[in-house]
């Protein structure tokens, strides 16, 4: 338990100090070149792919996750997400951390826009109050989404096939177009 807290004050600090910096996700705003996510980034460099994603290696309240760093055609970046590493063989733990990311996120951004519950299962005798059992049952998908002015934030928690559950939180600014070129733009103006 002790360490749990410790995790959760660690967390706080770090997004305390993200919403002090006025940055959309992690040190970073969206417009941002990915020449600078490049050179300022400081996890564990993972990957690269189709010349607009950046993968990351880094720890968020204690948990592995990988960081993805998504750009527009422009090189201009335009979405985050953490994407949840850790493997458990009790799958029911997967709800637990869900829980406690989504209690960090209410913190700082305050009540979701919109949180949401899907069963995956039609079975009236399913027990739906056991939440931990159904995301093992791979019965339940769990989402919450937050509006700011900037950015669009989104936690899940699905789980799919014979696949273990999968947690995400999603940053996406929220106007996109601000960060397409004016040139492009143009073209298109003079084309409609």
């Amino acid at each position: 338990m002790k360490n749990i807290i410790f995790a959760l004050t660690l967390v706080l600090a770090g997004l305390n100090y993200s919403e002090a910096q006025n940055t959309d996700f992690r040190i970073f705003n969206w417009g941002d070149p990915i020449q600078k996510v490049k050179s300022e980034e400081k996890a564990k460099f993972y990957a690269a792919k189709n010349g607009d994603e950046l993968m990351y290696d880094d720890k968020l309240g204690g948990s592995k996750f990988k960081v993805l760093f998504i750009f527009n055609e422009n090189n201009k970046l335009i979405s985050g997400t953490y994407i949840f590493a850790k493997e458990y063989s009790n799958t029911e733990l997967y709800y637990q951390d869900y829980s406690v990311f989504l209690k960090l996120l209410k913190e700082k951004y305050g009540n979701p826009t919109n949180e949401k519950e899907t069963w995956n299962t039609v079975d009236p005798l399913y027990d739906k109050a056991n939440k931990r059992q159904a995301i093992s049952d791979k019965n339940l998908n769990l989402y919450a989404v937050w509006d700011t002015e900037r950015t669009t934030i989104k936690i899940t928690l699905i789980s799919i096939g014979n696949e273990i559950p999968s947690m995400q939180i999603h940053y996406t600014a929220s106007v996109l177009n601000d960060f397409k070129s004016q040139i492009d733009l143009k073209e298109a103006l003079d084309k409609l």
